[in-house]
């Protein structure tokens, strides 16, 4: 019994555990691939859809990188990503080096977070999750884009991490319902959910359409088994968005009275 215990427990750690390394989110051949660059491209267009018009002037951005997923759809004026290490700085834009579970941030400042497959490439994805609810202000919006377990990318997770070791197959499988729950313990409604890139993780152009028949069938009904889906929510705090009360003179009780007593008297003076 030990024995067989101990031949799972390396199995596991040598061919199925999440290596170290994809954690730093090293994919820059994998956004090269047909499949990858179909995949942001689909959820780029999410967000242009429906999450450029949020208000705000500061957005942060925590996941992969490069041309796929830029942010020039936002209108805030003060956009900058945060990545887990300076190999894959490369590119011209606001950026800087934190670890995800710590963020070099004070509290309540953020108006956008855009969390991009950065939860499921961490250690402790409900860490990251935390830490970036406690940078957002309230009111803000925080969208995150994560791979659907139920989906073909997630279905082939297993096999893929066994046979070719490639880092884009290293991520933990995390269900829409186990995200919903980390959100409402952090105070954050989730106002919607979208689905995207319903087809194959196949290197074929040509079952990589966006305009396919299959992917507008699938948008039109709103299918959930979809590559990765999309979280939006709001930070909600009590006492509202801002809480001025503070800044606020108190009046005198008689003073409503008093100036009611003398619109009536001016009042009553003209119509005589």
């Amino acid at each position: 019994m030990k024995f067989n215990r101990a031949l799972f427990t390396s199995i596991f750690s040598k061919y199925l555990a999440i290596r170290p390394e994809s954690r730093a989110l090293a994919l820059e051949s994998w956004k090269s691939q047909q499949f990858g660059q179909y995949l942001l491209d689909a959820e780029k267009q999410l967000l242009a859809r429906d999450c450029a018009n949020l208000s705000g002037y500061r957005l942060m951005h925590l996941g992969l990188t490069g041309a796929g997923c830029a942010l020039e759809p936002f209108a805030q004026l003060h956009q900058f990503y945060i990545r887990p290490s300076s190999g894959d700085l490369t590119f011209d834009c606001s950026s800087a080096v934190a670890n995800y579970e710590d963020l070099p941030l004070p509290s309540d400042t953020l108006d956008v977070a855009i969390i991009q497959h950065a939860l499921e490439y961490s250690e402790s994805p409900q860490a990251v999750l935390s830490e970036a609810a406690r940078v957002l202000a309230p009111g803000g919006h925080l969208i995150l884009c994560v791979f659907n377990p139920l989906g073909p990318l997630g279905l082939v997770k297993w096999p893929m991490r066994l046979f070719t070791r490639r880092p884009e197959y290293d991520f933990f499988g995390l269900r829409k319902c186990r995200i919903h729950d980390w959100l409402s313990l952090l105070n954050c409604e989730v106002t919607g959910m979208q689905n995207g890139a319903y087809n194959l993780p196949v290197e074929r152009k040509g079952w990589l359409e966006h305009c396919s028949l299959w992917e507008r069938t699938c948008q039109k009904i709103g299918f959930p088994l979809g590559n990765f889906y999309m979280i939006h929510a709001v930070k909600r705090v009590a006492g509202g968005i801002r809480n001025t009360s503070t800044s606020w003179r108190p009046l005198a009780a008689e003073s409503y009275g008093t100036k009611r007593e003398s619109i009536n008297q001016s009042t009553t003076g003209n119509t005589e």
